[in-house]
């Protein structure tokens, strides 16, 4: 039993009469040796005889101009593409940041009531008055707070 993995690349350019010397006789000492390499050597090579056995196509009149033709499809820089997408991937991130830090601020930090008196204070004397005088409504006013609006 072989300890090498058959590599199916190796295998193919045997087949195809590619290998190097040496890698020939690796390939042929580990198919002498393994029945896992013979078995991938047997479906490399039916694949192979399957795709050569394929029609083969012509491309439509002009197809390999237009595609190698540079002003229809203007070879592309590719390092100020990269430029680009560093660029907004740094923008993302940043906007990212800042919205995860705002959501923290929001979420974590304990927010002051600005109401005087507090809410809690202001329902506690009403229950209280009310409760010794039996009218709810009228004992609002004197715990009531003048607002003044605009500037």
């Amino acid at each position: 039993m072989s300890t090498i993995d058959p590599p199916e690349e190796l295998i193919s350019a045997y087949l195809d009469g590619e290998a190097t010397p040496e890698e020939r006789a690796l390939v042929e000492a580990q198919l002498a040796a393994s029945d896992e390499w013979r078995a991938v050597l047997d479906e490399v090579r039916s694949t192979r005889e399957l795709l050569l056995g394929l029609p083969t196509r012509e491309a439509p009149t002009g197809f390999w101009d237009s595609v190698l033709d540079p002003n229809i499809a203007p070879p592309v820089d590719l390092d100020a593409q990269r430029k680009k997408r560093r660029g907004k991937r740094a923008i993302t991130w940043l906007a990212g940041a800042a919205a995860a830090a705002a959501l923290v601020a929001v979420v974590l930090v304990p927010q002051q009531s600005r109401v005087k008196p507090s809410v809690a204070t202001m329902v506690n004397r009403h229950a209280v008055r009310s409760s010794v005088t039996a009218e709810p409504v009228s004992e609002l006013a004197p715990v009531a707070q003048p607002v003044k609006l605009g500037p």
